[in-house]
């Protein structure tokens, strides 16, 4: 299931913010961080990977090839039964974009 939380929205858009969007946030890792910022939780709530690239920061919206690395390493944790030829195809849509 995706789930799309909005946070960080400023004076005349600060009613979109999500109820508790802020604590989900700094709960998934993501305090002080820009966006777009990604988390894939277990059915518990629990952090399986985030957008954190060790020693990296925030990798975003994946474009450089670093960040794709990055995002394919969470998405192998996060979702290990994916279809070889699904991942492979994201991989190459990841890769083929203008930053």
């Amino acid at each position: 299931m995706t789930v799309h939380v909005t946070v960080q929205e400023a004076r005349e858009k600060a009613s979109l913010n999500s109820p508790g969007g802020a604590e989900l946030m700094e709960k998934v890792g993501g305090k002080g961080q820009g966006l777009p910022f990604i988390a894939f939780l277990d059915s518990q709530g629990a952090v399986i990977a985030n957008s954190m690239r060790p020693q990296a920061g925030n990798i975003g919206h994946p474009y450089k090839p670093e960040e794709v690395d990055w995002f394919m390493v969470m998405l192998r944790k996060a979702a290990p039964e994916i279809a070889p030829s699904d991942s492979e195809a994201l991989e190459q849509y990841l890769r083929k974009q203008e930053p």
